[in-house]
């Protein structure tokens, strides 16, 4: 089985020198490394159009471009990527909790141990592995109901192992179809202790599919661009200049050219604000509509389709 390309996205040419290194050694032979996100999803865009989606190593922090919005640019082109994240940021972290939700693969906390390294690719090899030839067995075992049975109990075990949680909803649309076979192994692993039945779970669903495979798409509220970082703002109150706190330079106001000595009497600053790289507007909350990753269409929150179904996780050890 042909390997796929790997995209290294990170600003540190010494890091990403090391990771090329090890990935040659795992036998990866094409290697593509960029040091921003903009550049990222240009080349992203590349080879996925040449039809050779890439894995993605994709550094939490990078110059020019929150790490969101190169994630969700990702998956706008290709729902199915696999983007693993490389952050020293606590895995418990909000804002990491919320990339894993959008649709990050996997999270590697830095400094890399490239044996976790190793595992990650390891488990997406026998992913590759493991669907491909259970698509071809499925098809050619058409007829043989109580081998296809065994077949669909095996993807629901994978799936479960796979995810921390997981509904009916979206088991059902990994493995393809729903069918009775599907409940029956759920209900059995459920009387044998093996999983947790964690209630209805209500999930944003396609409004054109009905597909619960989705993630949301953030973007400048003025501009509408996706390219954007996370940034501090200054605000002084004795001209009323609001601007990038990279901008008051020696703290001098980059507007009337005071300097700005007390906080809280001369300036406030304003956190966790988004400044858009094409318009230079700044804003706290970004504009966001949801994709499919099923059928690829795009649909608003007003417009969402809800759907409930069971939630499971594997049982404690």
């Amino acid at each position: 089985m042909t390997k796929p390309p790997v995209l290294i996205v990170e600003d540190s040419q010494a890091v990403t020198m090391l990771l090329k290194s090890f990935l040659e050694k795992l036998e990866y032979p094409d290697i593509h490394a960029c040091d921003n996100g903009y550049t990222a999803v240009n080349e992203f865009k590349k080879l996925v159009k040449a039809n050779t989606p890439p894995i993605v190593l994709l550094d939490f922090m990078l110059p020019d471009m929150d790490c969101r919005s190169v994630l969700t640019q990702m998956l706008d082109l290709h729902p199915a990527a696999r983007v693993i994240l490389e952050t020293a940021t606590e895995k418990e972290d909000e804002g990491i909790k919320e990339l894993i939700r959008l649709g990050v693969y996997q999270y590697l906390e830095k400094p890399i141990r490239f044996e976790r390294l190793k595992e990650v690719f390891e488990t997406i090899e026998k992913e590759d592995f493991f669907f491909q030839k259970e698509s071809e067995q499925l098809q050619m075992l058409e007829n043989a109901e109580e081998e296809v049975k065994t077949k669909v109990k095996d993807r629901v075990d994978f799936i479960l192992k796979s995810s921390k949680q997981v509904s009916l909803n979206l088991i059902e649309q990994m493995i393809g179809f729903s069918d009775e076979t599907i409940h029956l192994h759920l209900n059995e692993l459920e009387r044998e202790g093996k999983i947790v039945n964690l209630g209805e779970k209500k999930e944003v669903a396609c409004n054109k599919c009905d597909s619960v495979k989705t993630t949301q798409i953030f973007s400048c509220p003025s501009c509408n661009s996706p390219h954007f970082r996370l940034g501090k703002l200054i605000e002084h109150y004795n001209c009323g200049n609001v601007s990038e706190e990279r901008t008051y330079q020696n703290d001098t106001c980059p507007s009337c050219n005071k300097e700005i000595k007390a906080l809280g009497v001369d300036y406030r600053v304003l956190p966790n604000h988004y400044i858009c790289n094409n318009c230079s507007d700044a804003f706290s909350e970004l504009s966001s509509e949801y994709l499919c990753l099923k059928c690829e269409n795009k649909f608003n929150l007003e417009d969402v389709n809800w759907q409930s179904s069971c939630n499971y996780r594997l049982a404690a050890v």
